[in-house]
């Protein structure tokens, strides 16, 4: 009995020791490691030159296209329309018959009228139809004058002082995509609306083709100024606390410099103050840099505008 107890104690003390000196193993390990320094970590990166680019100031508006003017046919008789002579789209001159009528009056033989126009146009709507009742104060149809045509757009109180009578601006049609209209200031309204805070404005376009159509919508854009900048691409610029920063590619080191920025254009962004413009600016992973992180261009060019 003694002997049995004797060896499990010794078995006991033997497991504690291997134990122990394994744990004691386990630290030097730790200790080892932790003396030893950090991998470094080299983060790849892809920089650009800034770039120089016109840039232009421009005011956008956005309206619709209306008749240069509208009026109404009446007949001056008392009947019903025996036959209208034209049609919706018809072109009609000062003084041509454009409506037959028949006056209605018991015991009287009239001859049929002949309603004329006393306005050049385009028919845009027939109103009464042969077999209708007509009197003089029921218009038989509409005619407007289109050879040219009103842009009527609002334009934002802040923007109006940029606008002038005979001022010249580009019109877009979403009728013609890709095409250019061309377009003149012709009134500027004396009030503003108080609930957008607009001011509307007539523009006027030759339309000898009768290609624009009163109802189009329409997005007008006048060049205020422009200017040389210096630009970079869009994800170059990151914002930390409400301050925009770009991070420079300088010793292989990602080094942040504060910036104030201005007019975005396309994918690239107007850097108006922090840069002289020779610096290479890191654009690939920027937002994820923090200040004097080491870093490894791969990549150089020129910020594309």
């Amino acid at each position: 009995m003694k002997i049995g107890r004797i060896i499990i104690i010794l078995i006991l003390i033997a497991l504690a020791a291997f134990v122990g000196y394994r744990a004691n193993q386990n630290i030097q390990a730790k200790k080892k490691a932790a003396s030893q320094p950090a991998p470094e970590t080299i983060v790849p990166v892809e920089a650009v030159l800034p770039s120089r680019l016109e840039i232009a100031d421009k005011v956008h508006a956005v309206g619709s296209i209306q008749s240069d003017a509208e009026v109404s046919i009446f007949s001056k008789v008392s009947g019903k329309v025996a036959n209208n002579l034209v049609k919706m789209g018809s072109a009609v001159q000062p003084g041509q018959i454009v409506s037959v009528v028949n006056r209605d009056e018991v015991g009287y033989d009239y001859k049929p009228y002949e309603v004329k126009s006393d306005a050049k146009g385009v028919v845009a709507r027939i109103i009464l139809n042969p077999g209708a009742s007509v009197n003089p104060n029921s218009p038989i149809m509409n005619l407007i004058d289109i050879d040219t045509v009103k842009v009527v757009v609002a334009v934002d109180e802040k923007k109006i002082r940029f606008i002038g009578m005979g001022q010249s601006a580009r019109v877009a049609l979403e009728a013609y995509p890709g095409e250019i209209f061309s377009a003149r200031v012709t009134n500027i309204s004396p009030i503003a609306n108080p609930i957008s805070r607009t001011v509307d404005v007539e523009l006027s376009i030759p339309n000898p083709n009768h290609r624009i159509k009163p109802g189009m919508y329409v997005e007008v854009e006048w060049v205020i100024s422009t200017r040389t900048a210096t630009v970079v691409p869009l994800g170059a610029v990151v914002d930390r606390g409400g301050q925009k920063f770009v991070f420079l590619a300088a010793d292989g080191l990602a080094k942040m410099k504060a910036v104030s920025v201005g007019a975005v254009v396309g994918d690239v962004i107007e850097i108006l103050t922090g840069l002289k413009g020779d610096e290479r600016i890191v654009t690939t992973g920027a937002g994820q840099l923090n200040d004097k992180d080491k870093i490894k261009v791969v990549a150089s060019k020129p910020a594309q505008v």
